[in-house]
Order: structure tokens, then sequence, then C-alpha cells
């Protein structure tokens, strides 16, 4: 599978999606105008990748902003990671936020409560 890229904007995140390295980046604001619209190529791109995932995926995010419908859409990507998971391959899922971003702390952690993935909460270096 080719790198999916998504230039980032003032108001939509950057995602780069490198199936053969199984890395997923998202970073920046999320808060795309029809967040469906905007995360349809990373759906398409997904249901490609479950098919013949690598053995470790791990998916970064290093997100400043995000609305509900792109949180939303987060958990429905995550939701298909879950399922290779359950086919034994490792998903790792990495949430960076800003040492004083008391929201984007909160929002990792309902977003680890929403997985039955691991989150790894982690402050951005």
């Amino acid at each position: 599978m080719d790198k999916l890229f998504i230039p980032g904007s003032p108001d939509t995140a950057e995602i780069t999606i490198d199936a053969s390295l199984g890395v997923f980046e998202i970073s920046g604001k999320s808060l795309p105008e029809d967040a469906i619209v905007y995360f349809t190529p990373v759906d398409r791109y997904l249901e490609e990748y479950v098919k013949q995932p690598a053995q470790v995926t791990t998916v970064n995010m290093h997100l400043t902003y995000l609305n509900s419908s792109s949180a939303k859409k987060l958990v429905d990507l995550v939701t298909q990671l879950e399922t290779i998971a359950a086919k034994g391959y490792k998903v790792e899922v990495n949430w960076y936020y800003g040492e004083d971003d008391e929201e984007m702390l909160e929002e990792g952690q309902e977003f680890a409560r929403l997985t039955s993935l691991p989150v790894n909460l982690e402050i951005e270096s």
C-alpha cells in the first residue's frame, strides 16, 4: 500500500499513514467542517490496511484541539484497529498533549476509556 498523506490546515489535522511501517500519525487541530468527508480517505485506507496489517501498529496522536465529530471519527478508527488486535497483532496508541493542556489530557483519558487498546498518555516533548 502507498503511504496516505493529508496535509494539515489551520482547521484540519495533518494525517500520515504508512502501512509498510504500521504507523499512523495525526497532528494539529482537527475541527473540519464535515468530519465524515474529511476522514473518508482514512476510512478507505484503513479498510485495506486491516486486511494485511503490520505485525505492530502504532498510532501517534499529537492533537492540540479536536471537535466532537473528529473525536468520534478517531474512536471509529481505533475501533477498526481493535479488530486486528483481536487477531493477535500488536496495536499501540500514543496520545500526546502539552504539559499545561488539561483539556487534551482529559480528551486522551476519555479516548482511553472508549477503547480496549492500550493508550499511553504522554506529555509532548
